[in-house]
């Protein structure tokens, strides 16, 4: 299909997409008075088409400044929502009586009256709805990256298309503000409600998490009651350029207070504390960042994935794995389409909460901005040669002198390492029982000593064997290639991400499109 006839095709399939919606709206209407679940579970499907239909007409203005793949990811994702709409209105006629004019039943495109639901079947319409609800959903989180992905693209119609839009677009998604603007360079005077008084740390009960980059943070406000919060420190090295890292901060912070964490698995940001500790004569000032985010008030027991490792993540369901996969892919996926690259992705940096919506699955969230910068930013080709942070840095990456520049796919192979240990559901780093030094584990298969672990190249190869071997046993081979896929992201022979000509793009949007084709949609579609 060429470049021309695909935008048309997105045209007839949104068409469609709506028709089908409209089928829902109607159907769904026959539940209005129906019993408290029943009601909340209409309640959650209406909500949701509401939302899937500002997205859709935004893309119809905006389609044509897409290029031909990612056109081609929109394309596919409307099609699975036009399917899992069929299956929706399907299952809710089941329990409907159409009338007609002789009043036996009748297609909902038949008839202009209200339908009656058959009460006799409400306890199969939940079993129903709640499956239609759940697809309906999943579908939500497929789709998003690509959608928000279309509002990196430099180009004055997208904001035109903003413009055109009602107020709905800016309130379903509140994000479209920010990344848009991120797109605009921000004076140094718009400062104002980012940065924290210095003594709001001071006000804090601050307790350790363990193994996590991150601390857990109380405050006891007289109006709320306890307030938690999560912080994570950046301690400027003394070659580092702190207007530059003050700069970024700032504009990661601006993007990230929004109300819907678990949409992007990232923590709302409620600002940032900079000290500046200049007491040692004769020494350059020490300066600190720290990030302060806030808590999902409805989420409990943070822990770092590197806790659950340790702990015995072998314990977690086949779907809880999968689940804990996906939420990781996608967080690296708005990371890249703020215009940040992470830089610091492994187990100690995703902080998990137990959710009460859930029996076991874990919610995760990435953390840890304390080495991160913008894509287009300087890049320090400074690191350390602690082994453990090495291991999920690419060779190129790794030591105290790193040999190439900072570019997403070193973040993608940092994902395919953390995905390679969830997966085998045991952690590669042990620690002491204090929690200090830390050794390899069993699960790696490599000794301290051992020269796979010394050799950068050699290590690496070690991780694709495991890919390749056990994890095709515990997870299936469409988890293992995606792994695969993340940990050979920069080898040339590789067909995804291999030809950096490929992304050279002045908004960063292809490399994301391919990330998203070849990550995350492939996570999102692995069903248990």
């Amino acid at each position: 299909m060429s470049g021309a006839e695909l935008p048309l095709a997105i045209i007839g399939t949104v068409d469609l997409v709506f028709k089908y919606g409209e089928k829902l709206m109607k159907l769904c209407a026959a539940f209005r008075d129906a019993d408290g679940e029943v009601a909340e579970r209409v309640l959650r499907v209406h909500a949701g088409w509401l939302k899937t239909a500002e997205q859709l007409k935004f893309m119809q203005h905006v389609e044509w400044l897409m290029d031909a793949g990612h056109r081609d990811i929109n394309e596919r994702t409307i099609e699975i929502l036009h399917s899992k709409l069929k299956a929706v209105t399907s299952k809710l006629k089941r329990v409907l009586k159409m009338p007609d004019k002789e009043g036996g039943p009748a297609s909902i495109e038949g008839s202009n009256e209200r339908p009656r639901p058959k009460r006799w079947k409400y306890a199969l319409f939940k079993e129903s709805i709640d499956e239609a609800v759940e697809e309906l959903e999943r579908w939500q989180r497929t789709a998003d990256p690509s959608w928000y992905l279309i509002l990196k693209i430099a180009s004055s119609q997208i904001d035109n298309a903003l413009v055109q839009g009602d107020r709905k677009m800016i309130t379903s998604f509140p994000a479209t503000r920010t990344i848009r603007a991120g797109l605009r360079d921000i004076s140094s005077d718009e400062s104002s409600g980012v940065f924290l008084p210095s003594g709001e740390l001071d006000k804090m009960v601050i307790t350790d998490i363990p193994l996590c980059e991150a601390k857990m943070a109380t405050r006891i406000s007289a109006r709320k009651g306890p307030l938690n919060f999560l912080l994570t420190q950046m301690e400027c090295p003394p070659e580092a350029r702190v207007p530059f890292i003050r700069r970024d901060l700032r504009d990661l912070a601006r993007k990230l207070p929004h109300d819907d964490p678990r949409t992007f698995c990232l923590l709302s940001c409620k600002g940032i504390v900079e000290k500046v500790d200049d007491t040692i004569p004769g020494m350059p000032a020490r300066i600190t960042f720290t990030m302060v985010f806030r808590t999902p008030s409805q989420l409990s027991d943070p822990r770092s994935l590197r806790d659950r490792l340790v702990s015995g993540a072998e314990g977690l369901e086949l779907s809880d794995k999968f689940e804990i996969a996906q939420q990781m892919a996608t967080s690296i996926s708005y990371v890249h389409t703020f215009g940040f690259v992470h830089k610091n992705i492994r187990p100690e940096t995703m902080i998990t909460f137990a959710d009460p919506q859930r029996s076991s699955s874990p919610a995760v969230f990435l953390i840890g901005f304390d080495n991160f910068r913008k894509d287009e930013g300087n890049t320090y080709r400074i690191g350390d040669d602690d082994w453990e942070k090495n291991l999920y840095r690419h060779p190129s990456r790794q030591g105290s002198s790193p040999n190439d520049y900072y570019v997403m796919q070193h973040d993608i192979y940092s994902l395919g390492v953390c995905l390679l240990e969830v997966g085998l559901g045991k952690s590669f780093v042990s620690y002491d029982t204090d929690g200090g030094r830390p050794s390899p584990s069993t699960a790696l298969g490599l000794q301290d000593s051992h020269p796979e672990l010394l050799d950068r190249v050699t290590l690496k190869n070690h991780l694709v064997s495991l890919a390749r071997g056990a994890l095709r046993r515990y997870m299936g081979r469409r988890y293992a290639a995606v792994v695969e896929t993340c940990l050979t992201c920069l080898d040339r022979d590789n067909t995804d991400f291999g030809d950096e000509k490929e992304f050279l793009d002045n908004d960063g949007v292809l490399v994301g499109v391919r990330y998203i084709e070849k990550v995350l949609s492939q996570l999102n579609a692995i069903c248990v």
